[in-house]
């Protein structure tokens, strides 16, 4: 039988083993729990590697997986917080990029269908579209209408990584998290060539730290994208896009009726300008679609603007003169 010493020097037979094993097993109950607590609102990540995406969506037409030892310029641009080319920002360690620039595809997607997914970790503000994005072929993003779908399924905290897709079609985009729809985005413009880009005011004025995993892109210019050429195209109420690895229900192209969550960005409670040029400047709003020669003010400023937008946190006037001009 093992013995034990205590600090009078005489032994001890090694009763107390359960003890120290109970001990032992509530000091790890509370570590778990103490692990778990903090990452308990994110959304568990999916596991996509388990998950052949092509064999869903067909061959890919874009895919980066960053296994070269530097970030492959020939595929991606890294661009400052005003939309100018930046000196560094990106590095690849371990088959990971870490970026903290804007990073954007140089190929544009032409098909009116795709489909495209990024597995990211990175702590940002609400919105997933600071993770993953898509920009129109003015650089911004496409004109239209926001709204959350089921609450806005939003992980900010960074801890893990998680699956972000984009479903864009002629009429919407649909941002996904983890295989669950999380915003949807009625365009106001159908169709148009298409830019992927990733950490887009994560912070809501500029790019932050980043990790990527990969990312990947599947297109068709008459259908949702599919591994199975001889498919039809889906009818008007067939589900788009298609269910995910985790199978939760997708979400039609109409808009939800029920309002957003006060907690999270609600686009659609916020007016939008008219179409033509208004008399009376209304105060600049993030997620309002505006028009050339719109009126906004910012901070008592008058300002009007130069370009039609869909405006976001982090685009305030006085940033973007390539936008907006001082009346």
């Amino acid at each position: 039988m093992h013995e034990a010493r205590h600090r009078t020097g005489k032994p001890s037979s090694w009763w107390i083993r359960p003890r120290a094993a109970a001990m032992l097993a509530v000091a790890t109950a509370g570590l778990a729990v103490a692990i778990w607590l903090p990452g308990r609102s994110d959304v568990a990540s999916a596991d996509v590697h388990k998950w052949d995406a092509a064999a869903y969506y067909g061959r890919s037409t874009f895919q980066d997986n960053f296994n070269e030892s530097a970030l492959d310029l020939s595929k991606w641009s890294l661009l400052r917080d005003d939309g100018g080319p930046a000196d560094g920002g990106a590095r690849i360690e371990g088959g990971e990029l870490h970026v903290d620039r804007l990073l954007r595809t140089k190929r544009s997607f032409t098909d009116a269908f795709g489909h495209a997914e990024a597995r990211i970790r990175v702590s940002r503000e609400n919105g997933v579209w600071r993770a993953f994005a898509v920009l129109d072929e003015t650089g911004r993003v496409p004109l239209g209408t926001l709204d959350t779908i089921d609450g806005g399924i939003d992980p900010t905290s960074g801890r893990t990584f998680h699956t972000y897709a984009i479903d864009w079609s002629p009429q919407t985009v649909i941002w996904s998290v983890d295989g669950k729809p999380s915003l949807r985005l009625q365009r106001s413009q159908p169709g148009g060539p298409l830019t992927l880009v990733l950490n887009m005011a994560t912070d809501g004025q500029s790019a932050t730290d980043m990790t990527v995993d990969f990312v990947r892109a599947f297109t068709c210019p008459t259908q949702p994208p599919s591994a199975d050429p001889s498919a039809s195209a889906p009818s008007s109420d067939s589900p788009w896009p298609p269910h995910s690895p985790s199978d939760s229900p997708a979400p039609s192209d109409s808009p939800s009726d029920s309002p957003s969550p006060s907690d999270s960005p609600s686009p659609s409670a916020t007016p939008s300008p008219s179409a033509s040029s208004s008399a009376t400047a209304k105060a600049w709003a993030a997620f309002v679609s505006y028009q050339v020669g719109d009126l906004v003010t910012y901070k008592g400023v008058t300002y009007r603007v130069l370009e039609a937008h869909t405006s976001l946190p982090g685009w305030e006037p006085p940033k973007l003169p390539n936008l907006f001009a001082k009346v």
